[in-house]
């Protein structure tokens, strides 16, 4: 699926009024936890990422928050690994769960070096090719880390955000000034 119907599908309806779709909630959440499984195939990420965006039409943001809570736990208790936030970083467009996943995705538990490493490509990956539906909030995410390794590795891709999604960047760090990204926005915005 193209990066254009990826989109299409994420705005082509309006939410419908909240209802308790539980079952079909509960349902995104079980493909969740098989994508993050150990050994869990590629096709069980992309059912997975298929089924969200399915729940990103039909779900609120408030139910899909539940799903997510219900996710974070399921992470911390072992029953499936960081990789289970992949659908939720690519195919959600709320900045606050994306923001949430993308750093869950890192390992919110302890993680080995080259784990961490790989995960942090990926996200990158994500911006530098455009397969989230917000890159927008997993640039804000890394930039979060306040990691000035990963810093530099985005000042690399800066120049792939329009300027209105330069614009939201710059906004979500308005009040860092004197951090690591503080220092980033600023020679960045300092550059245009």
């Amino acid at each position: 699926m193209s990066i254009q119907s990826q989109q299409a599908v994420a705005t082509r309806s309006a939410p419908q009024p909240e209802r308790a779709d539980v079952a079909a909630h509960r349902a995104l959440l079980r493909a969740l936890i098989l994508a993050g499984a150990r050994g869990a195939a590629p096709a069980a990420v992309t059912a997975a990422l298929m089924r969200y965006w399915q729940e990103l039409r039909l779900a609120s943001v408030t139910q899909r928050r539940w799903v997510v809570a219900e996710l974070r736990a399921a992470v911390r208790r072992g029953e499936t690994t960081s990789r289970a936030w992949l659908p939720v970083a690519v195919g959600e467009t709320d900045p606050g769960l994306v923001c949430e996943a993308v750093l869950g995705s890192l390992g919110g538990t302890p993680v080995s070096i080259e784990r961490r490493e790989l995960a942090v490509g990926d996200a990158l990956e994500w911006i530098r090719r455009g397969l989230a539906l917000n890159r927008v909030a997993v640039f804000v995410a890394l930039l979060q880390l306040g990691d000035v390794t990963i810093n530099e590795r985005l000042a690399g891709l800066r120049g792939r955000l329009n300027e209105a999604e330069a614009a939201a960047v710059w906004c979500a760090f308005a009040d860092c000034d004197g951090t690591p990204s503080g220092d980033f926005i600023a020679e960045w915005r300092a550059c245009v």
